[in-house]
Formats: structure tokens, sequence, C-alpha cells
């Protein structure tokens, strides 16, 4: 289960708690300058106003006004950290072996020429079995880019009144992942898989700690692409500079009635996945050809049949395009809620054809169809809201692969029940409950399908993985 960050917890209550018995300026004033300091002044932004506010109040010479004023301004504090907005923590992954992770640039081999991205490294972070205690001990922050991505984050994501409240989501940055950083590889005779992770849009590769987390503390190797095509909130380049969301394309998606997708905006979102499929790939290799030589790894990895492809939403549609163009290097691919209207042509036909089903705008030109799809394992998840409202074609792709006519051998299509889209990252165990459900993020028991997706994309993994 999500937890509540005691530690952090017990900062705001104590820092709260000492208006009650005290009305002394300098005593107040050093308590918010001490809250400010260990918060870096606005982690927590409502319990900082509301020392600063209880610290002026008590320069008036009204004491009963005061101690009114005082109690008010800590009970609503107390109220939004620890009920409305509390520091949570990620639930630690389950499996039998601790996470190691490890941040990295990885050079491509080829550079591909986009619009999006001209980048020359890819970003990823790996995740493995871990030997307990073997690594860093410093905490490992959730947001690694601070602020800024809370801010970049509400300005591509929430409604129009609360774009510019990158505050709100300040408790993220209370947040560290259950990993050791630059831990040693568990000692096994076991040769360890790989999965290559994409992200959906909007999304990073520390939005998925959970489900990769899972994969790793259940014996995957798991490297998560962090894509440089635009899609992330924001991501840092290998020489530093930083790559915002991509908002370019987003008028050309409303209309006066107020479509959704229109075959423009598929239509870039297409081009767009081009450099993600291509980063994916890179990561695939990186993983077969370069990580079994490096010390850690060396002899420990089975990749010389390939690796497998996990992704969601945009993630989804990018590994399924990867797969399709890549049978030789996947064996088998796992799509979340794939957004399949987005994936490149010829793996789109190659998925669809004979469906009666072609996509936003049809198709343009392709060299030839891509085949991958027709030999490799596939699983598709869906959530029932996705199912409802017909996103990602799920009614045709659940079918397809169900009787065959889609996937290699013992693909299947999944529908989860009392699940949104949000719910296959970590967007919906990082926030309360009660948020998620009322911007409809979530159903009723996040937790409950987060541990759901885990299970039956481990078990299709554990399936494919000979």
């Amino acid at each position: 289960m999500s937890q509540i960050n005691v530690l952090h917890a017990i900062i705001n209550g104590l820092a709260l708690s000492v208006p009650f018995f005290t009305t002394a300026p300098s005593i107040l004033f050093a308590v918010t300058a001490v809250h400010l300091a260990y918060y870096q002044l606005f982690r927590q932004v409502m319990v900082s106003i509301i020392l600063f506010s209880i610290s002026f109040w008590s320069l008036l010479p009204y004491p009963s006004v005061v101690k009114f004023a005082l109690a008010v301004l800590s009970l609503t504090g107390f109220l939004f950290t620890t009920v409305l907005f509390p520091p949570l923590q990620l639930p630690r992954p389950t499996g039998k072996y601790s996470v190691g992770v490890i941040d990295r640039y990885v050079k491509k081999s080829s550079t591909l020429k986009s619009k999006f991205s001209n980048e020359s490294y890819v970003n990823i972070r790996i995740l493995y079995p871990a030997e307990a205690a073997s690594g860093e001990t410093t905490e490992i922050p959730y947001q690694p880019l601070g602020s800024a991505i809370c801010d970049q984050f509400m300005a591509f994501g929430a409604p129009g009144p609360l774009k510019k409240l990158g505050g709100l989501l300040h408790y993220w940055l209370l947040i560290t992942v259950p990993f050791q950083r630059n831990a040693s590889l568990v000692v096994s005779k076991d040769k360890f898989p790989v999965v290559v992770y994409s992200h959906g849009l909007g999304g990073s590769n520390s939005l998925y700690s959970y489900q990769a987390g899972q994969l790793a503390s259940n014996g995957y190797v798991t490297i998560l692409v962090e894509h440089s095509d635009g899609s992330a909130p924001l991501t840092k380049a290998q020489d530093g500079h930083i790559i915002e969301h991509d908002m370019t394309m987003y008028p050309l998606r409303e209309t006066e009635k107020g479509a959704w997708d229109t075959p423009p905006y598929v239509k870039q979102r297409r081009e767009q996945l081009e450099v993600r499929v291509h980063e994916v790939i890179e990561a695939a290799k990186f993983a077969m050809k370069t990580l079994p030589s490096e010390a850690r790894f060396k002899g420990r990895l089975e990749v010389k049949k390939g690796v497998h492809l996990v992704g969601h939403s945009f993630g989804g549609a990018t590994v399924l395009s990867a797969a399709a163009r890549h049978e030789k290097i996947v064996k088998s691919v796992i799509a979340h809620d794939p957004a399949v209207d987005w994936m490149t042509d010829d793996s789109r036909y190659n998925l669809l054809k004979d469906s009666g089903h072609d996509g936003s705008g049809g198709y343009e030109e392709f060299d030839e169809e891509a085949t991958g799809l027709e030999k490799t394992p596939t699983l598709m998840m869906y959530c029932d809201d996705w199912v409802r409202t017909g996103f990602g074609h799920n009614f045709v792709t659940i079918d397809r692969l169900n009787n065959g006519a889609s996937g290699g051998k013992g693909s299947k299509g999944v529908v989860m029940d009392d699940m949104r889209h949000f719910e296959f990252s970590d967007n919906c165990l990082i926030q309360p409950v009660w948020l998620s459900k009322a911007l409809n993020f979530s159903g009723s028991d996040p937790e409950g399908r987060a541990a759901d997706t885990a299970k039956l994309t481990l078990d299709f993994l554990d399936t494919h993985t000979a």
C-alpha cells in the first residue's frame, strides 16, 4: 500500500503544534525558518504559508485573537497536509529481490533526424534484482528535476485556472523511490531476462516506478526509457539542456465540435512516435550488445533471443510498433491501454488489417508492411473506462488477440474492471485516492488495480521468457 511519509508528517505536526504552546514571535519565526530550510522553501507549500501567517499574527497586540487565529490556521494546515494532501510514499516492491537502480545515457548507434528530436543519446533508468543493503543509502528523489517538473506537469495537464499552480504537486517532491543506487546484482545462478519500458504521453521513467519495480523485484532487469520527443513533461538531455513538453500540436485537436483526435493531430503523433520507436530499439540493442559485457551484468542476462517490451498509452503504441518492425529482437510485447491510432502506419496495418478499421485519417503510403505482430506473443490490457469509450480500437484488438487473428502464440486481450487510464502509471499511487476519484483518474481501489496489473504482466512475461 501507499504509505504516509512518517518523517515529513512528524516534522509538519511538530511545526504546526508549536503555536498552541507559545505566541513568542522569536520562537514562531525560528520554527518557520527551520521548516522552510528543511523543505527547501516551498516543498510543503500550505504548511509554509500557515507558519508564515502564524508568525506575523503573533506580532499583533491581541492575545485572544492571536490564539484563535493560531488554532484555526494550525488545524487548516494539519487538514491540508495530513488528510487532503498527505506526503505519500510508493508501495514497496513485493518480489523476493531488493531493487537496484542506475541512471545513465546511452549513445545511439544511429541518429534519427526528426523535428521532434535529434538527440544522440537515450536517457534510461535501469532497475534490477539487487543484493539487499549493497547500494548507496542516500535517498533517491522520485522527481529528480524538482519543482520544475511539477510546474510543467500542471501547465499541460491541468484545467485552465490551475495551469500555473505547480505548487499543488509539492508533495511529489517529498517522495523517494524504494531502490538502492548502484547496488550489486543479486548473487544467483539465474540469468535475468530484460524488459524495455516506454512511458505514456506526459509520463517519465520515474512515473512507472511501481510497475517497473515489481518487474525488477521479480527477476527482470528493466530499462525505462525517458523519451526525448517532447512527450515527457520535462527531461534533461545528455548535454544538460532541458527538453520541455511539446505543446505545439495541441491546437490541431481542437475543433468547433470539441473533437479530441482530429486527423492532423493524430498524424503528428504518428510522426512523433517514430522517435520513440527508435529510442526503444536503441535501448533494446544496448541491452543485448553492451550491457552483458559490463562487469555487474556480465554473464547474467538472458538476451540472446531478444528482450521483452512493455508500454503504456503512447508507450503502448510505441512498443507495438517496435515489435511489429523488429520481431527478431522482441520476445513478447505488453501494451497497457495502447493508443493504437498513434501507431506507425506499417505497424498499425499489421495489427488491424482485414478488420475493417484503419484509424483516424487512414493510412499514408509506406514502403512495406511490418510483420512482427503476427508472430510476437502480445498482451493488451485495457481499463474498462477505455472499453466504454472505444479508445485504442479495443473493440477490435481484444477480439483479434483472443481469436488468434493477431499476435503470436499465447496472445490475449484483457479488460480491467473498475479502472481508469492513469492507473497503469504511478499517478494514482502518489496522490490521495479522493483526489484521483474526483478527477476521474481512478476507480475505487487504485492500489489493488496496480497490483493486478503487475501480476498479469508478470504472469505473461513468465510464460514467454523461456
